[in-house]
């Protein structure tokens, strides 16, 4: 790590020769799209600390996926089982993907079948930001914001425009993408169709009862075709619809004696629609009705797995999901009030679902919050925070979820916050009626996340954020053994996580360089008591992570370096050696041209992913691919 801490010296010992304006270069008739201002701005306010990335970032990024861009993010690890296809989940301060909420204007997404979402497949067309929150705000979103919240902002562009992507990669990775955007008046429109593909097939190293050897990963070969539409007015509200329809082998993990599962297959049709209507919008109130429903069937096939019987496993799941919201906010004295009524159907079908009353589980309930912030409360430099809600399930009773915070603006450039939460996440349905490993006495997690952090501006082009947290879990929910071949949900005691982030921002050049430098550390201990495992690491928490960013992008040329460092991890309770998995480093890095006509612009981008060809793991057996060399373009039409 010395060469990291080097790196945030230099980029601190740079001469200054930034300004917090945007340029507009005139004779190249394209201005630089990110100021300072918005790169090194905190987000936070009263509460849990909260980064945001907003468009501007992205575009200069261009990443194929959101999956790129979280690795910025202090105290987000995202869990990657292999390649295009695998599945991607992300957890936020060393707690589970299931304690960390996903939202799409702030329609929760994490589905109450596994309490998670892949999230490679989510949208990256018309995306306006993604806000990641660090730490509970079930008081704010509801359950599993346990360890905090990603919500990706939707907004179509006003200008009208015909865009076409495409590019093509390593191991016969493709992606095509159509989309436009128009404006009729105050009415917003925009839709977008994108289909990508990869063979799977990658050369990856093995060690096989003492002997290494060098294969290629199959059966790991994905498509997908995803359509995302938008209409909305600033007035009035928006009516988004997203799907995606899906075909891949999961190839499994590589083990002793056996390194795939030659045929199983999971294909998924996926079809979620977003509602936003503001009934009325005054001066000093507003009221708003949202709503969404999914309708998500999956099919898992593996004719190899003869321990259900010789034919092996062939099973759909249906899992459908409708909620609606009523959104008050007022201002009284100063302050704002933010209330908000939910109530929310869940279901889940499917052969391996057991129940009392056969294959169909279902879940009701009703939330209700009141959330009130006061900025310079009573003329002081302190902006307070306090909400709480109340929860109510048909399968687990009531829960109530408060938080406090507060922050304090010592000078224009220095503030202070700090934070408190009590948080919970129920049972998901495979937790608790999955066949051979669900409970259904399970009881919900509990947790209290405790946050203090210090924000400092000292110099125009820098912005540096540092956090100390610490997140105490009880009623924990882990898969414990229970034969050599099954696994069972149990409740087990406690688990605690205390940390450090870093986050320090800088932008030189009128905002054509931009550079950031993020640092974790923290200690996720279980505090179960159970012998040989009380005190040791919790499975799949990350001691340190860390990253660089280093961006350019003027009116002809783009390019970046992206280095990302993840420590060392247990796959198993307990802290055995032999579950021990090494810590790895990886290389990002592209260079593009921007080409300017009339009406047109086009980006060609040429992107190297793990430059150094590093042989790694995220998750135990998922062997990931090396080095992946991609040419994309996309061309931009404005009549």
């Amino acid at each position: 790590m010395h060469c990291l801490f080097l790196l945030f010296i230099v980029v601190l010992s740079t001469p200054v020769f930034a300004a917090d304006s945007v340029r507009v270069d005139t004779t190249k008739r394209r201005p630089v799209v990110v100021t300072a201002d918005k790169w090194l701005t905190d987000a936070t306010g009263a509460g849990m600390p909260t980064i945001q990335l907003s468009s501007d970032i992205l575009n200069r990024l261009a990443p194929q996926s959101l999956i790129a861009v979280l690795p910025l993010i202090p105290g987000v690890f995202v869990r990657d089982y292999g390649g295009l296809g695998g599945l991607k989940t992300f957890s936020i301060r060393g707690g589970s993907a299931s304690q960390a909420l996903v939202m799409i204007d702030e329609t929760r997404m994490s589905s109450a079948q596994n309490g998670t979402i892949d999230i490679g497949l989510l949208p990256a067309r018309f995306v306006e930001n993604i806000s990641v929150i660090r730490g509970g705000v079930c008081a704010l979103y509801g359950a599993n914001a346990m360890t905090g919240a990603m919500d990706v902002h939707m907004r179509v562009p006003e200008s009208t425009s015909v865009r076409t992507f495409a590019s093509g990669g390593s191991f016969d990775e493709w992606r095509l993408a159509l989309g436009a955007s128009a404006s009729i008046g105050v009415v917003r429109i925009g839709a977008d169709v994108e289909s990508l593909g990869t063979s799977g097939s990658f050369p990856f190293r093995t060690d096989q009862f003492g002997e290494t050897y060098t294969i290629n990963r199959n059966n790991g070969d994905a498509k997908s075709t995803s359509g995302t539409m938008r209409v909305e007015a600033d007035n009035v509200g928006s009516f988004t619809f997203l799907g995606r329809t899906t075909d891949r082998g999961v190839p499994g993990a590589v083990v002793q004696g056996n390194v795939t599962s030659a045929r199983a297959r999971l294909s998924d049709d996926d079809f979620i629609g977003l509602l936003r209507i503001k009934l009325f919008t005054q001066p000093t109130h507003s009221l708003s009705l949202v709503g969404s429903a999914r309708h998500l069937e999956q099919r898992y096939a593996d004719p190899d797995a003869t321990i259900t019987g010789p034919g092996g496993i062939d099973v759909t799941y249906l899992q459908r999901d409708v909620s609606f919201g009523v959104v008050s906010k007022s201002v009284f004295s100063g302050a704002l009030n933010t209330t908000r009524i939910d109530a929310n159907y869940a279901d889940l079908s499917g052969e391996s679902i057991i129940t009392d009353s056969g294959s169909l589980v279902l879940r009701k309930s009703i939330g209700i919050s009141t959330d009130w912030q006061w900025d310079g409360a009573l003329g002081s430099p302190l902006d307070i925070r306090v909400a709480i809600r109340v929860d109510g399930f048909s399968d687990m009773g009531w829960a109530v979820s408060p938080l406090l915070a507060m922050k304090l603006a010592i000078t224009e450039t220095v503030a202070l916050r700090a934070s408190w939460s009590y948080n919970f996440r129920p049972p998901t349905f495979n937790e608790l009626y999955y066949l051979n490993y669900g409970t259904r006495s399970l009881s919900p997690e509990r947790s209290q996340s405790i946050d203090f952090g210090i924000a400092v501006r000292p110099w125009s082009w820098l912005a540096v954020d540092v956090d100390v947290f610490s997140i105490m879990t009880n009623n924990l929910i882990v898969s414990v053994p229970v034969s050599p071949v099954i696994t069972s949900a149990q409740n087990v005691g406690a688990a605690q996580s205390l940390g450090m982030e870093i986050l320090a921002r800088g932008s030189w050049f009128d905002g054509r360089l931009i550079v950031q430098w993020s640092y974790t550390i923290q200690n996720v201990t279980d505090q179960t008591g159970r012998a040989s495992i009380d005190g040791t690491m919790i499975p799949y928490s990350v001691p340190e992570l860390a990253s660089v960013l280093v961006q350019w992008d003027d009116s002809i040329w783009t390019g970046s370096v992206q280095w990302a460092y993840t420590g060392y991890r247990y796959a198993q309770a307990g802290g055995e050696h032999t579950s021990l998995l090494q810590p790895f480093a990886l290389i990002g890095a592209q260079i593009g041209v921007h080409v300017r006509g009339r009406n047109t612009r086009a980006d060609v981008r040429l992107q190297v992913d793990n430059v150094l060809d590093e042989a790694y793991v995220v998750v135990r057996g998922y062997p990931m691919p090396g080095r992946v060399f991609r040419l994309s373009t996309s061309i931009v039409i404005s009549p």
